[in-house]
């Protein structure tokens, strides 16, 4: 089901974070909200209501105005759409792609990032100008995981298929792992899936790479436990300082060390690796070559993605 309606709200907000963790100074677009994609672990699930339910906002006249008032105040932003909705999900029925390249196109200082794992690209494919402020990134798991937790999703090979296209028109490239899940095999599963993508991406098209282990909060429960072949439990859960449901903190330094030295190993120790929603301890442990501060990732990351190409 889709609608419209108008943004009555603000278009342009802080990325949320949980509190004692780092945050990486990102600001998320809302130009839609709802998703058709069945991931287990989504967060939409808990948060709105009917999570089948596409809305569309409308009044991109006001976007536009918010757009340039909140732009001529911040610097080196880092924003893109993907929180309340896959970036392109919906692509098909309701184009909007090529409209939002146009929009960045008066905003060159600003980058953008489209989060996804869709496979509708042919709106990027077309595009007449690769603009040097755009990011397109795909959430990524093992194919053993996409089958079991992200039902009605496209394929791991589908994915890396329209990475290549779109790499190959000129677009810089995101990665997020997030979640990453511990599961069987998940050494042999992520080992496998790196070295795939180590096939497929290059290093310097690599704007950032996200990493993120598996976290929700104890609403999300019910809604996890309909999904019958999941493996989201399989893990050793405890809830954190953040009230969210976290794997043990040893288990969950060891998968991170592991993701980070296959990415250094495979691809390149230069890759733009990040972490999302984890406290300074953990950012010291697996990147003690950055700064633990929100303005210093951002700038980091911000001047990865504009410096690539």
């Amino acid at each position: 089901m889709l609608k419209e309606a108008l943004q009555k709200g603000a278009f342009v907000k802080h990325c949320p974070c949980s509190p004692g963790s780092v945050p990486c100074g990102y600001f998320n677009l809302n130009l839609q909200s709802g998703c058709p994609f069945d991931c287990s672990y989504c967060i939409l699930q808990a948060y709105l209501e009917d999570k089948s339910q596409a809305v569309f906002f409308s009044n991109w006249a006001a976007l536009e105005r918010e757009l340039h008032e909140f732009l001529a105040k911040n610097q080196e932003v880092r924003i893109g759409t993907g929180e309340l909705s896959d970036s392109l999900a919906y692509e098909q029925i309701r184009p909007s792609a090529a409209r939002v390249l146009e929009l960045f196109q008066g905003f060159p200082e600003a980058v953008f990032e489209f989060k996804t794992k869709a496979v509708a690209i042919r709106a990027l494919l077309e595009a007449k100008e690769v603009p040097a402020n755009i990011v397109v990134s795909w959430s990524l798991n093992p194919a053993p995981l996409i089958r079991r937790e992200e039902r009605l999703t496209p394929s791991l090979a589908r994915r890396l298929q329209a990475l290549a296209a779109v790499q190959e028109k000129g677009f810089k490239i995101g990665i997020h792992f997030d979640p990453l899940i511990l599961c069987t095999n998940w050494k042999k599963n992520y080992r496998e899936l790196i070295r795939r993508l180590a096939t497929v991406i290059r290093p310097e098209c690599i704007a950032w790479w996200s990493l993120g282990a598996l976290r929700f909060p104890p609403e999300l429960k019910k809604h996890i436990f309909r999904h019958r072949e999941s493996q989201l439990f399989w893990g050793e859960l405890i809830e954190g300082q953040d009230k969210k449901y976290r794997y043990f903190t040893p288990l969950r330094l060891e998968l991170f060390r592991f993701v980070r030295d296959e990415i250094r190993t495979r691809l390149s120790r230069h890759v733009p690796l990040y972490l999302c929603m984890e406290d300074q301890d953990t950012w010291k442990e697996i990147f003690p070559e950055l700064p633990v501060d929100e303005k210093e990732i951002n700038r980091y990351l911000y001047r990865s993605a504009m410096e690539k190409g």
